[in-house]
């Protein structure tokens, strides 16, 4: 599996504290079957001051013992761009990283940002010449069971992620993620969804889960749509090509 979608580097956000915790996560990834990862740390200035050199500093640790320690493992650089009107410039000038220096860039926003914010702010993003991949989709209010809006939104020329903690079916009691849930159904049974990838960020609250939702995925749509979310998708836009 293919994972675009990953907070893996240590001290830089609110991902792991430690390069060991680093390495932690990154092995239970790489237990459910995922080979190639894009760390996408935070950008985001109002929540984490980090600086772009200590990111790719860690980065570069974190790449080299991960990739030393697992066969076959891939970890590449991108970025979760928080969007505003900085972002633009960054984008602009190439101080922001795309996913792997490909076209494609992982943008979010917070869950509150109204409709005609994210409308904007993504046409603002592609007549960059930058191609958007709206990162968890299920997390915006403004998107809940609003299927015209998202297919507006690819229509643009924008593509969809969802996190694999809301592929899973929600618990009776308790359930915090139960809303995320419903919206992820909603989006994948409308077949709105380009790509799933965890947004993993630790062991305890925020691991993978990229194999249960797999599994879910194939015993509800199918193999083949499984295979597309999970692996191929993301493998097309990681080679710079549109799907």
């Amino acid at each position: 599996m293919i994972d675009i979608h990953s907070h893996i580097v240590f001290d830089v956000d609110d991902g792991p504290s430690t390069i060991e915790e680093s390495l932690a996560l990154i092995g239970e990834s790489y237990r459910q079957g995922v080979r190639t990862i894009v760390s996408t740390s935070h950008r985001r200035r109002d929540l984490f001051k980090t600086s772009e050199e200590k990111i790719f500093a860690n980065f570069k640790q974190v790449k080299e013992a991960a990739e030393a320690k697992y066969d076959d493992l891939t970890i590449l650089y991108g970025g979760e761009l928080y969007y505003n009107n900085a972002l633009l410039d960054k984008l602009e000038h190439h101080k922001a990283p795309r996913m792997a220096d490909t076209q494609f860039a992982l943008i979010e926003f917070s869950m509150a940002t109204p409709w005609k914010e994210i409308h904007d702010g993504l046409s603002q993003v592609i007549m960059l010449g930058v191609t958007p991949i709206i990162a968890h989709i299920e997390r915006y209010n403004a998107l809940e069971n609003h299927e015209e809006r998202v297919r507006e939104l690819i229509n643009m020329g924008c593509y969809t992620q969802i996190n694999s903690v809301h592929v899973l079916k929600p618990r009776l009691f308790g359930d915090k993620n139960r809303a995320f849930k419903k919206r992820a159904r909603y989006f994948l049974e409308k077949n709105l969804v380009h790509i799933v990838s965890s947004d993993m960020h630790n062991l305890g609250l925020r691991p993978p889960y990229m194999d249960q939702a797999r599994e879910i995925v194939t015993k509800d749509f199918g193999g083949k749509r499984a295979y597309a979310l999970f692996e191929g998708n993301a493998k097309t836009l990681l080679e710079n090509k549109d799907l």
